[in-house]
C-alpha cells in the first residue's frame, strides 16, 4: 500500500528538477521559476495544490519546491535565494513565530506575528495572512510538519485577525478535504459510510466545530490531485459532487 509521500512522487521530483535550475543560475527570478513549473506539471499530468479555485496556483505551488528544498533534498536554507523565494522566506519567519506560540499568545507576539506577515508580499492582509498559511499547509501535506503545527497557524491567526476567522475556519476545511482526499487514495475509505464518518470526526479531530468540507471539494482533490479512479469517486460520491474528469 502506497505511504502519503508516495502519493506526491512526481510533485516531489518535478521540485527537485526545478532546485537544480535555480542553484545553477538557470532560474533567476519567481517568474521564470512559476513558468517552468507550469510546463513541467502540464507534461507530467501533475495539478498544483488547490481547491475548486485556480486562481494563483501556480504562484502558490512555489512553496512546495521551497520545502523539498529546505527540508526533502536541504539544499536550501531559510532567507536563500530571496530574488525568487522572498513570499516562502517572509512567511517561513512567520511561522517560526507561530511555532514559538504556547497555549496564550501574549501582545507582544501577536504584534510580532502581525509585523512579520505585513512583510509577506501580497494584495492585503489576508493575502498576506493565507501566503503564510500556504507554506504550513503544504509542509503538512507534504510530510513535512507536523498536523498539529496546521492547527496552531489557524488559530493563532484566529486570534491576531479575529475578523478572518470564518475565513480560517475554511482553510481548516480545506486542509481536511486534502487529509480526506489522500485517506481514499491510499485505499482507506471504502464506503460512503466510511467517507461520511471521516468527514464529520476530521475536523472535530483537529479542534474546529463547523469545518466540515464539501463532498464537491473532497471529490474535486481526490480526483485531480490525487488521481483517484473514477470508479470509486462514483461509489463514494453523489453524482452533483464530482468533478468533471477528463
Amino acid at each position: 500500500m502506497e505511504t502519503a509521500r508516495q502519493l506526491h512522487k512526481d510533485r516531489i521530483e518535478v521540485a527537485l528538477t526545478l532546485l537544480e535550475r535555480v542553484l545553477t543560475g538557470a532560474v533567476t527570478s519567481r517568474s521564470a521559476l512559476v513558468a517552468e513549473l507550469q510546463a513541467l506539471y502540464a507534461a507530467r499530468g501533475i495539478e498544483p495544490f488547490r481547491g475548486l479555485s485556480k486562481e494563483g496556483v501556480y504562484d502558490k505551488e512555489i512553496a512546495t519546491v521551497y520545502l523539498v528544498g529546505l527540508y526533502g533534498a536541504a539544499v536550501l536554507s531559510p532567507g536563500d535565494y530571496d530574488n525568487i523565494f522572498y513570499i516562502e522566506n517572509k512567511s517561513l519567519e512567520a511561522v517560526e513565530i507561530i511555532k514559538s506560540v504556547t497555549e496564550v499568545v501574549p501582545p507582544e507576539t501577536k504584534e510580532e506575528l502581525r509585523k512579520k506577515t505585513e512583510e509577506v508580499k501580497g494584495k492585503s492582509t489576508e493575502d498576506k495572512v493565507f501566503r503564510v498559511l500556504r507554506l504550513v499547509f503544504t509542509g503538512a501535506v507534504l510530510g513535512y510538519y507536523p498536523e498539529i503545527l496546521m492547527v496552531k497557524a489557524i488559530k493563532t491567526y484566529e486570534m491576531v485577525y479575529p475578523d478572518l476567522s470564518e475565513r480560517l475556519v475554511n482553510y481548516a476545511a480545506f486542509y481536511s478535504a486534502y487529509k480526506i482526499a489522500e485517506e481514499i487514495a491510499l485505499g482507506k475509505v471504502r464506503n460512503p459510510d466510511d467517507l461520511k464518518i471521516l468527514k464529520y470526526t476530521y475536523c472535530l479531530k483537529l479542534g474546529f466545530q463547523k469545518c466540515k468540507p464539501s463532498d464537491k471539494l473532497i471529490a474535486e482533490v481526490a480526483g485531480s490531485i490525487y488521481k483517484v479512479n473514477k470508479t470509486l469517486l462514483a461509489k463514494l460520491f453523489a453524482k452533483g459532487a464530482l468533478p468533471k474528469l477528463g
